[in-house]
């Protein structure tokens, strides 16, 4: 069906998904990070007893979605990240369980260049040209829909082609839509662009609310998808719970901020079958549709949610430094969130940067803390981003940049993934740093995020494969051997452009991009161990036969603003 000539597009949650998901469909889900909740819901009801073999396309599988898995509705995922996600992302047992058993085929991509097969779909092209994933695991284990080529004009460079992805049929969760469907997507926009307009099949799209046509024509410049391409509109207010929903810059939408506690709930009940078995009944099935489930969420608890969105603390305090002493004892973590911050800084300076790439965890910690310095020295001279599409926002303190509303309103730029991580981060003329962790690392800086050693799924590539593209890419990560490794079970990215590595033990760098990682610095600490003490038990700490500097250093201990700034960042 033509979606431009359906006669009536406004259609009620149950409806909508009746009439347009079908069994054995390529359902394409977008809408942030945890996707369109409302109608992700909608569909277990629907299809929980009935084997629907569906295939599903979405940038990062959480929340809701891990439920679709757990449900058995899934036969293949086609995605980047795979993970509980509340305050921090975790491998999902639901996952790991699911490809163990063979109940999922899984085909891992990365943020950028599962965006650019959508968008190669929506161009009508049969591939899309990308510098991700090259010399990855993720392209030899892709081969029929990836090829590298040379370069047809002769530079002789090698590139990557992503092949076409055409979903039956997108439902996205938007801010506001007319009774046509021209609608308004939440900023960042991050992988929520393409599959709508790839969609062989149209798109359902879930909306905070309905708006008259004049309202979108007020707003016509930050309308995403068209009419033509959208079969159903469905008013579904808070449709992404439990994940946040940020304002693009609209009069009269309320924003609102991601459930953690909801999502904590939901992980540990996916600690066992029964016990999730037990959560998706109360939640999902005893709530015949979405009116119930924010019934059962409460008026108070709603509430919450929107006035938290509008909390934020982005000035650091100005209490004297007197408040923590020179001498004041300090924990391995902190030592190792303060040293990468301080590489963050010294390679802004020597470099030029003027973005810096945050990742999630200890690596957004580190590039916080080394903001905040930069601005209480005079002003940053350079603007945080993320690879979902924000560029210049103020970090909140004590919160995750994961799926939160409060960074959004402080950015400078909302843009999506395809310009955050294929031009502004990987571009030929890209001025940017990535600052990242990884699950596990060689001597070289290559990275895995994706399969453990034992076979285990971690959490997919996300976009670090995408951001290893920078100019320059500093690593973090606890140092052991289980995740300084030998030989990598799964290349997520290459580590051609890493120069420096900072463990919760030392600082290692390379000379070069083909260069192995030297040990070049150790930790303060207060036991009275030398240098060569500290040398021998990380070098016990490494899975490979670790070279080090001719002298190594060790760097100075925290200063109390050092100190007192990090942990008002995490308190």
């Amino acid at each position: 069906m033509n979606p431009s000539t359906h006669p009536g597009k406004v259609l009620d949650l149950q409806e909508a998904v009746g009439r347009y998901v079908k069994p054995g469909m390529t359902l394409h889900l977008a809408a942030g990070i945890g996707g369109p909740s409302a109608a992700v819901c909608e569909i277990i009801r629907q299809f929980r007893d009935n084997d629907p073999g569906f295939t599903l396309i979405q940038s990062t599988v959480t929340g809701h979605s891990l439920n679709l898995v757990h449900a058995r509705l899934v036969k293949k995922l086609i995605c980047s990240v795979c993970a509980n996600i509340s305050a921090s992302g975790r491998p999902s047992r639901v996952i790991q369980n699911a490809i163990e058993e063979k109940q999922v085929a899984m085909e891992n991509w990365t943020l950028n260049s599962l965006q650019q097969r959508l968008m190669a779909g929506a161009f009508g092209v049969p591939f899309m040209p990308t510098r991700s994933i090259v010399g990855s695991s993720i392209a030899e284990e892709n081969g029929e829909t990836f090829k590298n080529i040379e370069d047809p004009f002769g530079s002789g460079a090698a590139v990557g082609l992503a092949g076409a992805l055409v979903p039956d049929i997108s439902i996205i969760h938007g801010c506001v839509a007319d009774s046509e469907g021209n609608t308004i997507a939440a900023a960042p926009y991050g992988e929520d662009l393409w599959g709508a307009l790839a969609s062989s099949g149209g798109a359902v799209v879930t909306v905070e609310k309905i708006v008259p046509t004049e309202f979108i024509q007020r707003y016509a410049a930050l309308v995403k998808i068209p009419a033509y391409a959208v079969n159903a509109v469905v008013a579904a207010p808070l449709g992404l719970h439990p994940f946040s929903l940020a304002n693009p810059g609209i009069v009269g939408m309320q924003p609102y901020e991601k459930d953690v506690d909801f999502l904590d709930t939901l992980y540990e009940a996916s600690a066992g079958d029964d016990t999730l078995d037990a959560w998706i009944h109360e939640w999902v099935l005893r709530c015949e549709n979405h009116s119930q489930y924010l019934d059962k969420l409460g008026e108070k608890r709603i509430a919450d949610l929107k006035r938290k969105s509008g909390k934020v603390k982005t000035a650091p305090p100005p209490a004297p430094p007197a408040l923590i002493k020179a001498d004041q004892e300090f924990k391995p973590k902190e030592m190792m969130l303060i040293a990468m911050a301080r590489e963050i800084l010294t390679s802004v300076t020597r470099k030029g940067h003027k973005a810096v790439l945050a990742g999630a965890g200890l690596a957004a910690t580190a590039a916080f803390l080394a903001y905040f310095r930069s601005v209480q020295n005079g002003r940053a001279g350079f603007e945080l981003a993320t690879g979902n599409g924000q560029i210049g926002y103020t970090p909140v303190a004590g919160q995750s940049i994961l799926a939160g509303e409060a960074n959004v309103r402080t950015s400078k730029m909302l843009t999506d993934t395809t310009v955050m991580q294929g031009v502004i981060v990987g571009g030929a003329n890209n001025r940017c740093l990535s600052v990242l962790g990884a699950g596990e690392m060689d001597r070289f800086g290559n990275i895995n995020s994706t399969t453990a050693s034992d076979g285990k799924f971690l959490v997919g590539s996300g976009g670090v494969n995408d951001a290893l593209n920078a100019r320059e890419a500093i690593l973090c990560l606890k140092q052991s051997k289980d995740r300084f490794v030998d030989r990598l079970a799964y290349v997520t990215g290459r580590g051609g452009n890493v120069t420096t590595v900072v463990s919760n033990m030392g600082i290692f760098r390379k000379a070069d991009s083909k260069g192995e990682l030297h040990l070049e610095a150790c930790f303060p600490e207060t036991r009275g161990r030398s240098i060569e003490e500290k040398v021998h038990e990380i070098r016990n700490h490494c899975g490979w036969e670790l070279k080090t500097a001719p002298a190594v250093e060790e760097i100075p201990r925290p200063s109390p603003e050092e100190l007192q700034l990090l942990r008002w960042l995490s308190p």
